[in-house]
């Protein structure tokens, strides 16, 4: 029973993962421009689909935790275990701002580049803290020489070490990178624009006149 269990616990875990790493590589390949619609209806399947492994995650998960404790005694003081459950806790409070805040402004007409400061950086950092706690999540998972070993703070500082780096870095993405890059193509296209409708005006203006006809004066 317990083996059955593992199992269910770790498909879900690796389909969650697989989907959340593509889901990223996409939106990494937009570069924050609009989405198209079939790029929407993926995002959006994708996101219920990791929201159904992350609730079958928990099931199985508290499954293990019950038949864990009815076998060993010493289950529940193994301190790797809360740490995992308060990394599990984070994802998924950081799901539902994904779900609410996030999700509506990527999917949204003016793409990650049309958004604000504010809501950059927001948007930015849930899908840092999403990425990194869903892998961590799965380290822990894994990570059996820390059973009774870790303390809870010292997982915690690994996680918060993992954590705090993913964030800048999207951020820095996002404003340094997304953003500039961008304004700079909407300034090369406004300038080509600008360039041809000049050409065209001298064109106009240097065309020759229509040859007198001296004929079109005669009765």
């Amino acid at each position: 029973m317990n083996t059955l269990i593992v199992y269910v616990h770790l498909i879900a875990a690796c389909i969650a993962v697989g989907v959340l790493l593509m889901q990223d590589l996409t939106l990494f390949k937009t570069g924050g421009r609009r989405l198209s619609l079939g790029a929407v209806k993926e995002l959006r399947y994708a996101a219920r689909n990791i929201s159904i492994a992350l609730m079958v995650l928990w099931g199985s998960g508290l499954l293990l935790v019950i038949w864990g404790s009815i076998n060993d005694p010493q289950y529940l003081a193994n301190q790797k275990l809360w740490a995992k459950v308060a990394v599990v806790a984070v994802l998924t409070a950081n799901g539902a701002i994904l779900h609410h805040f996030s999700f509506p402004r990527v999917v949204s007409n003016t793409g990650v580049t049309g958004l604000g400061f504010f809501e950059k950086t927001a948007v930015a950092s849930t899908g840092a803290i999403s990425t990194v706690s869903w892998l961590f999540a799965c380290y822990l998972g894994v990570a059996r020489p820390w059973n009774h070993t870790f303390p809870f703070d010292e997982v915690m500082f690994i996680y918060v070490s993992l954590l705090m780096p993913a964030c800048v870095v999207a951020c820095v993405y996002v404003h340094a990178v997304i953003g500039p890059a961008r304004a700079k193509a909407r300034m090369q296209r406004q300038a080509s624009g600008f360039t041809a409708l000049q050409g065209a005006g001298l064109k106009k203006v240097n065309a020759p006149d229509q040859p007198f006809r001296a004929n079109s004066l005669e009765g």
